[in-house]
């Protein structure tokens, strides 16, 4: 089956969403983070593109750029490539590391630009990660002058559509759960994955989630029991290992 056509934007601006395949972890650790942002930046800087937020979450990232079409279909793979590569030496890992190709969706007016931006920094909100929008990997510390940018980050377009910075502020602590942001899908198993992850590396102690699935199978199944022993369903650990739901479900 063919894929559907991207939906090309009048204003040239998209939110834009990218998933670990299997929804597996993306980012092991801050090193993963920074030489993820480092790529991305470059990969703007080459094809004049503007990056109006951004937001990095364990097993998917969101972005909202400003450019052209096929620049940014460019950019992704590019982007994709190098920090698969990366990210694969780092932690001695092989094969796909996103799923599927990236989503994007046109952004046209103001008001929905606006509800992309708190969308994307809402995000640790809505996993439970952070209580405010104050989170280290998103742009909204860049915003709201708290920090140095990890990647350059073009604040000046949005902050204009506000009366003060105190107003920005205002706008991000009221959540608007109607407006129909490109997402991954079921927003409540979103928030449960993440909060499964962090059950299981609290239950796997010296081996990360993504490691289990090429563990010889005495070690792979001492890990599936500690993760059920956590209360993790079987189809959570499939999402997070990557191992086949007859495994998990096999293993007492």
């Amino acid at each position: 089956m063919s894929r559907a056509p991207r939906k090309p934007s009048v204003s040239e601006t998209y939110h834009v969403m990218v998933r670990g395949v299997g929804r597996q972890i993306l980012f092991e650790d801050d090193v993963d983070r920074r030489f993820y942002l480092e790529v991305l930046g470059r990969e703007l800087s080459g094809s004049d593109g503007e990056l109006l937020a951004w937001c990095l979450m364990d097993n998917h990232v969101h972005l909202l750029v400003r450019m052209g079409l096929s620049d940014l279909s460019e950019m992704m793979r590019a982007l994709g490539s190098a920090y698969a590569v990366n990210f694969n030496r780092r932690h001695d890992r092989v094969g796909h590391l996103f799923q599927d190709r990236f989503k994007s969706e046109p952004v046209e007016s103001d008001a929905y630009l606006l509800a992309v931006v708190r969308y994307i920094h809402q995000n640790p909100v809505r996993a439970g990660i952070t209580p405010t929008c104050d989170y280290r990997w998103s742009s909204y510390r860049s915003y709201v002058g708290e920090a140095e940018p990890f990647v350059e980050t073009s604040c000046e377009t949005v902050l204009g559509m506000f009366e003060s910075p105190e107003a920005f502020v205002r706008f991000h602590q009221a959540f608007s759960p109607g407006v129909p942001c490109l997402s991954l899908g079921d927003k409540r198993r979103a928030v449960a994955d993440e909060e499964a992850l962090g059950t299981a590396r609290r239950a796997l102690c010296d081996v990360r989630p993504e490691e289990v699935a090429s563990l010889p199978r005495p070690q792979r199944n001492d890990a599936i029991r500690r993760m059920r022993t956590a209360r993790l369903s079987i189809r959570q650990i499939e999402r997070i290992t990557g191992v086949s739901r007859g495994v998990v479900a096999g293993v007492r």
